[in-house]
């Protein structure tokens, strides 16, 4: 006489569903928070890039760096970042005539290319240390010792203090950059409530 023994092994078919349901939400819910996570990532790529970008014109004020001019090559007084409200991108310059702007091609030389945020950021707002908005911002080194300077659209100095405030596509979040006369570059994270 043969005896059936009932193997229990594995899973019904309803627990394979209610099991495929629960790992579907739960990727549903990773998914719309890897969005976020992101762009926060790529706000903080662009601050850093940015403060990378400051820290290597003050190094080419330091260094006395030679660079390619229209002119033929020459070594700048001065070297700058001009940053543009609302912008996604900004460029580094060598102010050769010393005013504290860039003036164009024939008057001062870019240095590289333009750089562009990722992803949609951009810049927010430029505000000096008087809380004074400022739509081009320029944040020059002279040489020999790269004293910094943080001028506006016109050259006038704007202070001891220049906040940089970069956003997200979004707009929800927001991260500082802070430079002050001194040469101090700080980044700050600025999250958004009710948004």
């Amino acid at each position: 006489m043969f005896y059936y023994k009932e193997n229990r092994n594995g899973f019904t078919l309803i627990e394979a569903v209610v099991m495929l349901g629960v790992i579907t939400a739960i990727s549903s819910v990773v998914l719309v928070s890897f969005t976020g996570l992101s762009e926060g990532g790529a706000l903080n790529r662009s601050a850093r890039d940015l403060a990378l970008s400051l820290r290597q014109a003050q190094n080419m004020a330091l260094a006395i760096t030679q660079v390619s001019t229209s002119l033929g090559p020459k070594i700048p007084p001065a070297t700058g970042i001009k940053l543009v409200q609302n912008s996604t991108s900004y460029f580094t310059f060598a102010d050769l005539n010393l005013d504290n702007k860039y003036t164009g091609e024939n008057e001062d030389a870019k240095i590289g290319s333009d750089q562009n945020f990722v992803r949609g950021i951009k810049v927010k707002s430029l505000t000096d240390d008087t809380g004074n908005a400022r739509s081009i911002a320029y944040i020059i080194f002279a040489a020999p010792e790269a004293a910094v300077a943080l001028s506006d659209v016109n050259g006038t100095k704007v202070g001891n203090q220049l906040t940089i405030e970069l956003t997200s596509g979004s707009g929800n979040t927001t991260k500082k950059i802070i430079i002050g006369t001194s040469g101090q570059i700080s980044i700050k994270w600025i999250i958004l409530k009710g948004k």
